[in-house]
């Protein structure tokens, strides 16, 4: 029973494995992608179930699918090779919090929020009466622009709407301009398409392209936070960092796990993060609290550099 058992789950976890690597071509795949974390460690308590037990044939399959979802998550570990931050660089903390439509609880939020002494805050899945109580809460940060899909963006400097883009034909929030004084800060604040079913990943695959050829053409500090909805080990996420030319904040930093809230820790997945131009360095990156979301917020400590002259 124990050799059945260790069998099936081997090749189960294996096909789930090798199919992942179709996410590119296939929404089911893809959809596989987001588990990459599951099957490995699956995987490493079947790997050590077959050696104690010596089934040594199990246990070098098991082995094999270990190390191909390793390979497949190294980036979380391995930190990039970046430029240092430039001397004159401005500290900038950057939160990103999906707060949940059905999160009446502004109060709660606000305080939470004005804990973390955040320069910029980006929320996702906000009602139109519940940013009008976190504006009246925030007193920190006077500034708001409210764009699609429930997105608010409160800052403590000005902000400076530019235009409206749509791509695909689905509408995404405009990108502002966050004045800091003697520089600027291009932010992309998005919640993307949900990709539970195939018509909505197509839409959140092609809301990816668009915007990985927005944040390419961006000259100077740019970035972009939000809800993906999509994971790292994503070929479409990693497609986007690719066009873009713009780092993963949260490459090299560990999993980072955001979502869902409920569960705990080892099983969930990061769907929320943060891209960044050459000009904005990551000084850290650390997961917060839920506060009554299935989201847990991202704050996000970059270090903004001048303008090339």
């Amino acid at each position: 029973m124990i050799i059945r058992l260790l069998a099936f789950a081997t090749g189960a976890l294996m096909l789930a494995t090798l199919l992942a690597f179709g996410g590119r071509w296939s929404w089911a795949c893809e959809l596989l992608v987001n588990f990459r974390t599951h099957f490995a460690m699956a995987l490493g308590l079947v790997l050590v179930t077959a050696a104690v037990t010596r089934h040594w044939m199990i246990a070098g399959f098991a082995a094999l699918g270990l190390v191909l979802n390793a390979w497949s998550l190294q980036d979380a570990f391995i930190e990039p090779r970046a430029a240092p931050a430039a001397a004159d660089a401005r500290p900038v903390r950057v939160v990103s919090f999906n707060v949940n439509v059905g999160n009446a609880d502004s109060a709660r939020i606000a305080s939470y929020l004005d804990s973390l002494s955040p320069d910029v805050v980006v929320l996702e899945e906000v009602t139109a009466a519940n940013a009008e109580r976190l504006g009246s809460l925030l007193t920190r940060l006077p500034h708001r622009h409210a764009g699609m899909w429930g997105v608010v963006i409160f800052s403590r400097w000005p902000l400076i709407p530019t235009r409206r883009i749509a791509p695909e034909g689905s509408f995404l929030r405009a990108p502002v301009d966050v004045d800091l004084g003697d520089r600027r800060l291009r932010l992309h604040a998005l919640h993307l398409h949900w990709p539970l079913v195939p018509k909505s990943a197509e839409i959140r695959n092609s809301q990816l392209m668009w915007l990985g050829r927005e944040l390419a053409a961006c000259e100077g500090a740019c970035i972009a936070v939000g809800d993906f909805n999509t994971t790292p080990w994503s070929s479409h996420f990693r497609g986007l960092v690719k066009v873009s030319g713009h780092q993963d904040c949260a490459a090299g930093r560990g999993l980072l796990p955001t979502w869902p809230s409920g569960l705990p820790a080892f099983l969930r997945i990061r769907i929320d993060h943060c891209l960044a131009s050459a000009d904005v360095s990551v000084a850290d990156v650390r997961v917060g609290d839920s506060v009554g979301s299935d989201h847990l917020a991202t704050i996000n400590d970059l270090l903004v550099g001048k303008p090339h002259k």
